[in-house]
């Protein structure tokens, strides 16, 4: 990443050709910030640049550089260590190529550019047009050249020493920072870099490398200093500026998932990490953990903790996360496993945060058994219509065709990733131009797409972050994916928006006259309803169908029970079955734990988790009281009662 590397070895000064239409734009932007600048070198590479698209600017410009390659279509990587260096990066669709700019405002060399000069100011001074860009007048070329291959690379390489000749037999007629090098390592190694290389002796460049290295001073700063204190930064890592996609991908075994984000991982030069969230695979530990009671769901716990933290960790180092799986595959039927799983499974949606993007990899079940060898093609196409029927549902869902070479579907992949990545660069820097104070309306003259991208993302995160914690009760029911879903009493319009997440056809229980025609629900809901709501429920579901009581304790309560304890005898009255009670902890609106209220343990570990909050320990002491009188669910304040209507006959 220096200000000379990987040269290309096509001579200094040579043709030019094609600059590549995202390389113009930053050209003209540049040219339009009224500042000077200049390409440093590989003026023959600009049709779809293999290396990296090296630039000098003055360094009035870099307050507002970030934005001006913004609206070129780059995004930054922030990198410390490394001097002035700044890195901007663009992805190609049409090409599948990346584009990387490295711009500097200063001329320092070393590996860790710790020999620092101050010429920067008088290149740009003596810079030559070429057309739609500048370039460093030839005598600064070569000497830049010259001493990039010596004092950065210590020697020169086969494929470099016809464009170091050329340099050479310019730098020859001597130049302004002829002048200047020689004041730092002498004369005497000057003039041997220049015999070494148009005599040829190219064997002896180590040598004249070290001894110029040796005797550079002047330039402030000790070099050895700004070595170790630039290294010592490095170890921070990159970091993508700004709002970092989160990539997850869900697709059933063979679909190609770990091959596509090992491709990511390795071939997209932002700074990502890999996670793995494969939460319900098997594991080498299977056969012990389930001979251990909750072992399996332990595992589970175990794993969408870490991958939670890590994903969560990772983003906020300016990662973009690559997710192997994500919790959203507690929502697939077959997910379930009792109470203890779908906590967990609740647990999963809150713990792992909600991808930006979510690539569904769609591949016919004949071909992934191909794949893999594992299953059976049936049921692995019965895998596949489920995540088909899931993605549509998901915020940033997006189908890709992975049944085309694993190269193809890496390339649309990498699109898409870029396409997440540069919106949100978009929308930063509208919101630099068209400030919001007070949360006043945007300007008139904002940018439409802008804005309406700005409020589909707004809207995304309300989604991730509430409407699916509006579904946690599912995780006490067997039923996770219902087929026709009811719903009454004061159901709020989150509420309704969420349910039809799980059934766009969910239908509304407005009496006992009201609803679907026949006992055709397998899950109502009723939150804080009537005595008339808990009949049209029974009207409504089918034999073996749940119901679930979303429910407050009152003592004004007018219509029904006043308590969760008498909501639970409610509906054991009128015969259901498997009823049980759960604790939303603290309230329904912050639900962080639905606790079982026949579980005395399970209380007490809630009750402990929040003792330090205010009037916590009065709280637990009263909780503790009720529990060993045996009324605690006489306390509850707010909860949820669940139970099954029988098979036959029923209520």
């Amino acid at each position: 990443m220096d200000v000379l590397n990987n040269m290309p070895a096509g001579g200094i000064g040579t043709g030019i050709l094609r600059v590549h239409p995202r390389v113009a734009a930053v050209f003209d932007a540049l040219n339009g910030s009224n500042r000077p600048w200049l390409l440093l070198r590989g003026e023959d590479d600009l049709a779809l640049p293999a290396g990296d698209v090296d630039i000098l600017v003055d360094s009035g410009v870099l307050p507002r550089l970030d934005e001006l390659l913004a609206a070129a279509g780059f995004c930054r990587v922030l990198a410390p260590g490394h001097g002035s260096h700044r890195f901007y990066f663009c992805y190609s669709v049409d090409d599948g190529a990346w584009i990387k700019l490295d711009v500097v405002s200063d001329l320092a060399f070393g590996p860790y550019q710790q020999w620092r000069t101050p010429w920067a100011p008088r290149c740009l001074r003596r810079r030559v047009r070429h057309r739609s860009y500048w370039m460093p007048d030839p005598a600064d070329q070569a000497w830049l050249l010259l001493l990039h291959l010596f004092m950065d690379k210590g020697g020169i390489s086969p494929e470099r020493r016809a464009l170091a000749l050329a340099a050479a037999r310019t730098a020859a007629d001597g130049g302004r920072i002829a002048e200047s090098v020689r004041r730092r390592v002498g004369a005497g190694p000057v003039a041997d870099m220049v015999d070494l290389v148009l005599g040829g002796r190219f064997d002896d460049v180590p040598a004249t490398a070290a001894r110029m290295r040796a005797a550079w001073h002047g330039g402030g700063l000790s070099p050895r200093l700004i070595a170790g204190v630039n290294r010592l930064l490095r170890r921070s890592g990159a970091q993508v500026r700004g709002h970092t996609p989160l990539l997850g991908v869900m697709a059933p075994d063979g679909a190609g998932k770990t091959t596509l984000l090992n491709g990511l991982h390795a071939d997209v030069p932002l700074p990502t990490k890999y996670v793995y969230m494969g939460l319900w695979g098997a594991g080498p530990w299977d056969k012990v953990l389930d001979r251990i009671p909750g072992g399996r769901t332990g595992k589970k716990i175990y794993r969408l903790v870490r991958g939670g933290v890590l994903a969560r960790f990772y983003r906020r180092m300016g990662k973009v996360v690559l997710m192997d799986r994500v919790a959203y595959d507690a929502l697939l039927g077959g997910s379930g496993g009792g109470p203890l799983a779908g906590m967990s499974n609740a647990l999963a949606l809150a713990v792992i945060p909600a991808p930006d993007v979510l690539l569904v990899l769609d591949v016919p079940g004949p071909v992934m058994f191909e794949r893999k060898g594992e299953h059976s093609p049936e049921l692995l196409e019965s895998w596949r219509q489920d995540y088909l029927q899931l993605a549509g549902r998901l915020r940033g869902g997006r189908v890709v065709d992975a049944a085309q070479p694993a190269e193809a579907v890496q390339r649309v992949a990498t699109g898409i990733v870029w396409e997440s990545l540069s919106q949100a660069g978009a929308r930063r820097a509208h919101r630099r131009r068209h400030p919001v104070e007070g949360g006043s309306a945007a300007p008139e003259n904002a940018d439409p797409v802008a804005s309406e991208a700005a409020q589909e993302s707004g809207a995304a995160e309300a989604l991730a972050l509430h409407l699916w914690h509006l579904l946690d009760w599912r995780f006490l029911l067997p039923i996770l994916q219902p087929r026709t879903l009811g719903f009454a009493g004061r159901v709020s319009q989150e509420t309704e928006s969420a349910l039809r997440l799980l059934d766009p056809e969910a239908v509304r229980l407005a009496g006992p006259d009201s609803g679907p025609d026949g006992a055709s629900c397998d899950v109502v809901l009723l939150a804080s309803p009537g005595r008339s709501h808990v009949e049209s429920a029974g009207l409504a579901l089918e034999p073996g169908g749940w119901i679930c009581v979303e429910a407050s304790r009152s003592l004004l309560q007018r219509s029904g029970p006043r308590t969760l304890r008498g909501w639970k005898r409610t509906l054991e009255r009128r015969g259901y079955q498997d009823v049980n009670l759960y604790w939303n902890a603290p309230n329904r609106d912050r639900t962080a734990r639905l606790v079982p209220v026949q579980s005395a343990v399970a209380i007490r570990d809630t009750l402990a988790l929040r003792k330090d909050v205010r009037f916590g320990s009065l709280k637990a002491a009263a909780a503790h009281l009720a529990l060993a009188l045996h009324v605690f669910d006489l306390m509850v304040p707010e909860g949820t009662v669940t139970g099954r209507r029988p098979e036959r006959g029923g209520p």
